[in-house]
């Protein structure tokens, strides 16, 4: 009886074996070549892919079209032998299969590329052949077809169950108040209040807050000025519209169920950008590059049994994933990255509740296109940032706070690192950014940072950090950005306590500060030079020099209509009483034609009175404003006759040799555009310290080196008649 259940054993083990051998023998034979292509999406081998997913063969090389469709075969164990669209991208470099029809759920996907194709120079293509699954259970589209079932999922709030406290620290800011409720705006609109004004740059403010607590959650789109005026709004009448940025084309994006919506300059919707097969975009992240390719994020929720990963795992799990997609010109698909290919799901902060139902794993917030072309990747619930090869797919490093288990680096001057950060930005010196939202630090609190890299030996030293006094906590959300004139913009997110928006100096003095009403949030705030081309005028500013004291002067102003509709200005706002308007409103600027308005500017002082007047074209959800600069300035007799004999002149600046500021006085002889600058010994420019119109007269501007080596360096004046540049030594 023994000797016959020993032989029964060892019978089913040669069988297992055997079986585990042809098993292998398959999988090996199911991919061939794999490792002479440079990209291949779905990877080779890999599980839970969406059914509705196309497939990306890259060889590297521009490859010949002819027969492509004939040596290329599809097939799948379920749902048989696919036909669908072939497509070369990339210059040639990509194959791009899309399938008429979805593949099955659950089914092994076999791709077959034979037949000799070619280079076009001439190189054989290897033999390709690989497989890959699908998913068992399509979420994805489960939870598209419910959008109400599902609301959570396809719209997460991160910062729902946060409660505020009883102990608010109140705004520290509180000189020079401006509400732009003294604006004639829609009665839900958000009071927007200016806490400090202290020389902050010139620029719009881009916000898309919307009222969290509101199930119908009532949001806008809106662009204001320094002073928190309304230059354009658009009440959305939707349901989560955010993230509302300047792309570098100069365009406008925002996210809006599942799509991202792109506007010119008149704020016409001129383009929509979404996800494909079989994903829906999320609210964090579209870039636009040059090419005329974007990058998108989609979350991609997939059926896990939790129990093979965690002990007291949730069999039948939904576990949200990252996919991260590169649209060409005519939005095809030739890249797509996974996040299940790459991350584990035990890579999640201890935060993250790995036994619940419901599984948010990574939390990808934000994508950048390095200087290198390559993509950098942010993911909240992992503490990592993560850059990503955009020709193979591969991982080429991974750099997180000080809870992220698959961190390479060594973090210099900063012991606490980052976590459930936002907002990765690569900065035009190297460095990079990012808004520390700092869920895990403890005490909570908020920053923005910045950090010099160095990806040979895997360092990150921090160099620039910036945190509100009393400290700032977002629980989500945020962004920190740099401006041309290297002060930072931060915009503090999802936060119980003012501010919402700063500008600071590399000094860390804040020079602008916004707040908004408790219960409505922000995702970004962001700062950018724009104004609308709908309606321009002529000229573009106003200038009212040598007036009479207590006399008035009188200018005039084109309006030009831009556009293929008429356009009303029903309401002029300006700031100063000593501008004025003179021409009565409404004024109708007929199809591509124009209006002229009168200006006064009328002062019973010697000082200089700068204003912008708002020409505003208001509409029951919307408004459109041309902003025109004016400056006015009583001149007597005498400074009138001093003033024609002065010269242009740029001073030595003074301290030199200095460390780290010195100061720059020229001067002109009268009222125009100055821009100064400064180049290293090499012409590189370093910094712009000035660029805009300034009175005739002396000034006096202020350099600071700090974050600059010891060394020669030339700085610049320019005006429309002058140039003259002089040489300084920073010495440390």
């Amino acid at each position: 009886m023994m000797s016959y259940y020993t032989n029964f054993l060892s019978l089913k083990s040669f069988i297992i074996l055997v079986l585990l051998l042809a098993t292998f023998s398959i999988s090996e034979a199911q991919n061939l070549n794999t490792n002479k292509f440079q990209y291949l999406s779905p990877v080779p081998n890999s599980t839970l892919n969406n059914t509705a997913t196309n497939i990306i063969i890259r060889y590297g090389e521009a490859i010949v079209a002819d027969g492509i469709s004939e040596k290329l075969t599809v097939t799948g164990t379920k749902s048989g032998k696919h036909t669908g669209k072939i497509i070369l991208a990339k210059n040639n470099s990509t194959i791009l299969f899309k399938p008429d029809i979805e593949f099955a759920a659950g089914e092994v996907v076999t791709v077959d590329l034979k037949g000799n194709l070619r280079t076009i120079t001439n190189e054989p293509v290897p033999d390709l052949k690989y497989s890959y699954e699908t998913s068992k259970v399509n979420l994805n589209k489960i939870i598209r077809s419910n959008p109400t079932k599902y609301q959570n999922l396809l719209n997460p709030d991160p910062g729902i169950g946060f409660k505020q406290t009883d102990n608010f620290a109140q705004s520290i800011f509180n000189q020079r108040t401006y509400t732009v409720q003294q604006d004639s705006l829609p009665s839900n609109f958000p009071s927007i209040s200016i806490d400090l004004i202290d020389n902050p740059s010139d620029g719009k403010i881009f916000l898309a807050p919307y009222l969290a607590s509101s199930p119908l959650r009532p949001n806008y789109l809106i662009i204001t000025d320094n002073y928190g005026v309304p230059v354009f709004y658009r009440k959305m009448l939707t349901e989560r519209t955010l993230n509302f940025v300047r792309q570098s084309s100069g365009v406008l994006t925002y996210f809006n169920t599942g799509k991202y919506y792109v506007m010119d300059s008149s704020y016409s919707v001129i383009d929509s950008l979404y996800m494909r097969n079989g994903y829906l975009a999320d609210v964090h992240e579209c870039v636009l590059i040059d090419s005329g390719y974007s990058l998108l994020l989609s979350y991609d929720y997939q059926q896990v049994n939790m129990d093979t990963v965690i002990s007291g795992g949730d069999s039948t799990a939904t576990v949200a994933g990252t996919v991260i997609q590169e649209l060409d010109e005519n939005k095809n698909v030739i890249f797509q990255w996974r996040s299940w290919d790459h991350f584990k799901i035990t890579d999640a902060t201890y935060d993250i509740d790995l036994s619940s139902s419901t599984i948010d794993y990574v939390h990808a917030n934000a994508l950048e296109m390095d200087n290198d072309g390559n993509i950098l990747l942010s993911s909240r619930n992992l503490d990592e940032i993560t850059k990503i090869d955009i020709e193979t797919g591969e991982i080429i490093w991974r750099m997180g706070g000080k809870f992220c288990e698959n961190n390479q680096f060594t973090f210099e001057n900063d012991s606490i690192g980052f976590s459930h950060q936002h907002d990765i930005r690569r900065l035009p010196d190297g460095r990079i950014s990012l808004f520390d939202n700092g869920n895990l630090h403890s005490p909570q609190f908020s920053r923005a940072v910045e950090y010099e890299i160095d990806e040979t030996n895997l360092t990150a030293t921090l160099v620039w950090e910036f945190k509100n006094n009393p400290q700032t906590f977002s629980v989500a959300m945020g962004n920190s950005e740099i401006l041309k004139n290297d002060n930072r913009v931060i915009g503090w997110g999802w936060t119980f306590t003012p501010p919402i928006v700063n500008e600071v100096t590399p000094d860390g003095r804040i020079a602008f500060s916004m707040s908004i009403p408790e219960g409505w949030v922000n995702y970004r705030g962001v700062k950018y030079p724009w104004k609308t081309n709908l309606f321009v005028t002529n000229p573009d500013t106003l200038f009212f020099e040598y007036t009479s004291l207590n006399d008035s002067l009188v200018k005039s102003l084109k309006i030009i209509n831009n556009s293929t509709s008429e356009i009303q200005i029903n309401r002029i706002l300006n700031r100063d009483p000593s501008f004025y308007v003179a021409t009565p409103l409404p004024i109708t600027l007929p199809v591509s034609g124009s209006a002229t308005i009168q200006l006064v500017f009328r002062t019973n002082d010697q000082n200089e009175h700068t204003d912008d007047l708002y020409l505003q074209c208001n509409k029951e959800n919307e408004r459109i404003a041309q902003v025109v600069p004016m400056q006015g300035v009583v001149i007597t007799s005498t400074e009138k006759n001093k003033s024609l004999v002065l010269k242009y002149s740029l001073n030595q600046n003074y301290p030199n040799p200095f460390n780290p500021v010195t100061k720059i006085n020229f001067t002109i002889p009268k009222t125009g555009k100055v821009k100064l600058s400064v180049y290293d010994i090499l012409g590189h420019k370093i910094k712009t310290l000035l660029n805009k119109r300034m009175l005739q007269g002396a000034h006096s501007i202020k350099f600071n080196a700090k974050n600059l080596p010891s060394g020669v360096y030339i700085y610049t004046l320019n005006t429309n008649d002058y140039t003259v540049s002089k040489k300084m030594i920073l010495l440390k």
